[in-house]
C-alpha cells in the first residue's frame, strides 16, 4: 500500500513539472527538462549560411538575449506567417526541452503548436 502511495506521488509531481511555466530568464536552470517558457520576443533573425535558422531572442535583443528559440529551414512552411514577423515583440509560451545552445538557453521547436501568443 506505501509503494502504490509513493508511485502516485511521483507520477503526480512528474505531470506538475512537466506543465510548469518559467521566465525567459530562469530558463537557464532547467536544461535538457522540458518546460513552457514565457516572455517577450525582443529580436528575430535568419541564420545565414548552409543549414538556415529562425531565431527568436528573448529578454534583449541578441547577443544579449537571456532565451532563445531556433526554428529549423525544414520547419518553417508548417508556420502559416515568417515567425520573424508575426512573432517579433509578442508576449508568448514556447514549449520543449531547454538545451544550452553557444551558452544560451534554447528550445529548438518544429511546431506552431508548441507556441501560444499570450
Amino acid at each position: 500500500m506505501k509503494r502504490i502511495f509513493f508511485l502516485a506521488i511521483l507520477i503526480s509531481m512528474a505531470k506538475f513539472s512537466s506543465s510548469q511555466i518559467v521566465s525567459c530568464d530562469s530558463a537557464k536552470y532547467y536544461g535538457d527538462k522540458i518546460v513552457s517558457v514565457k516572455g517577450i520576443v525582443m529580436s528575430t533573425y535568419m541564420t545565414q549560411g548552409e543549414k538556415k535558422e529562425v531565431v527568436l531572442n528573448f529578454g534583449k535583443p541578441y547577443p544579449d538575449q537571456s532565451f532563445q528559440v531556433i526554428i529549423f529551414e525544414k520547419d518553417l512552411s508548417k508556420f502559416p506567417e515568417d515567425p520573424r514577423e508575426a512573432l517579433r515583440d509578442k508576449n508568448i509560451t514556447v514549449r520543449g526541452k531547454v538545451r544550452i545552445v553557444k551558452g544560451k538557453p534554447s528550445i529548438q521547436i518544429n511546431s506552431p503548436n508548441q507556441i501560444t501568443i499570450n
